[in-house]
């Protein structure tokens, strides 16, 4: 008998189904496909800020190019599992980085660690381009990191540092072999490698000898197109992005969390700068903030945010919330009134490509006094 989609769980190894995780996700999914503004669920996924510090300058990433959405620093321990402890039996999937290297958080095979314990799917995306030894692999492998996708945007170091400025290739290669060596000492399974390749136009030629190295390596490889912050590249090329827009209410709002090392809680992932969160998660009593994940994930800018997939109009003050023009909350008002007119999903075009998407998060630079 085949399972309905709504009741299908995911299918994230290292994820401990158990009745609350279920019940959560499909009310969560139910929320989502009805578009209900106050949810009783929580997130199935969650993605946090282990740090908000990188070490290379990549030019389409906010902290690559110098931009400070908010100070620099690492999650406390005492933030993470204060998340852990009001989300921890309901998450399906935790993600440990966003702009920031994850590497670079001191503690994070704790918070992976701790994570895994629960019976939940753990994953980072690193560029590994760092100082890294046998032992420090030990412990990434030991603490039940599921899956590890590795950044490395070329074959040659020539067409790598393009991208990656600051990276070694050399370095990455190595640091992803003691991985693989650790996982064969431990008899480990996990993480898995995964080496994500961004195609742009000075490293296709070296896609297939990367897909080579990758296999050598025993990583997985993903190549897709990259995204430029201005016109995208060639969008008659037959690479890709991994995913094109298309009209459905916002994932994020009803199904994903994100909280930055600081515990401001933002609206997904491409938003960067503090004053675009949705409200901030206080570690102590006596922090003036809103005490729990839930109270922000019900908190009126969310409410708001989830108010414009019915109807997307407001002040001045409301048109100023990321969300408002968000690409994604724009094609589902196009796809409404396409079916208002009788148009056919086979007839509708959202109107955006995926760099656009990426270039409205990139030109939001707001106005700010301090940090």
């Amino acid at each position: 008998m085949r399972i309905p989609a709504l009741l299908r769980p995911p299918t994230h190894a290292g994820t401990r189904l158990t009745a609350k995780r279920l019940l959560n996700l499909w009310l969560a999914r139910l929320h989502h496909a009805r578009g209900h503004i106050h949810v009783r669920s929580l997130p199935i996924k969650l993605t946090v800020e282990a740090t908000s510090v990188c070490n290379l300058r990549c030019p389409a990433c906010f902290t690559g190019t110098g931009e400070i959405g908010r100070r620099r620093s690492s999650m406390s321990l005492d933030l993470y599992r204060k998340l852990l402890a009001e989300l921890g039996d309901t998450l399906f999937q935790v993600t440990c980085c966003d702009w920031g290297e994850p590497l670079l958080c001191k503690h994070l095979e704790t918070m992976i660690a701790e994570t895994s314990a629960r019976g939940i799917h753990t994953e980072i995306a690193t560029n590994f381009s760092l100082p890294f030894d046998v032992a420090r692999a030990e412990r990434l492998v030991q603490s039940g990191l599921s899956v590890m996708g590795v950044s490395i945007d070329g074959a040659r170091q020539e067409s790598y540092a393009q991208y990656r400025v600051g990276g070694n290739l050399e370095t990455v290669l190595e640091n992803c072999r003691l991985v693989q060596d650790a996982k064969r000492r431990l008899g480990s399974a996990t993480p898995a490698l995964w080496w994500s390749y961004h195609v742009f136009p000075h490293n296709t030629d070296d896609v297939e000898r990367a897909a080579a190295m990758a296999r050598e390596l025993g990583m997985e490889f993903a190549a897709s197109k990259g995204w430029l912050a201005g016109a995208e590249w060639d969008p008659s090329s037959s690479w890709r992005f991994f995913a094109d827009p298309w009209a459905t209410r916002c994932l994020y709002l009803w199904l994903e969390g994100v909280v930055n090392s600081d515990g401001g809680v933002a609206p997904c992932c491409g938003s960067f700068y503090r004053e675009d969160d949705m409200g901030r998660i206080a570690v102590r009593p006596e922090d003036l903030a809103v005490a729990s994940f839930r109270e922000v994930w019900n908190g009126e800018r969310f409410l708001a945010a989830r108010r414009f997939y019915r109807q997307r109009v407001g002040s001045e003050q409301t048109r100023s919330h990321i969300c408002f023009d968000c690409p994604q909350t724009v094609i589902w008002e196009r796809w409404q009134q396409h079916q208002d007119t009788g148009g056919a999903a086979t007839t509708f075009r959202p109107g955006y490509s995926t760099n656009d998407c990426f270039n409205f998060f990139w030109n939001r630079r707001p106005t700010r006094q301090s940090v």
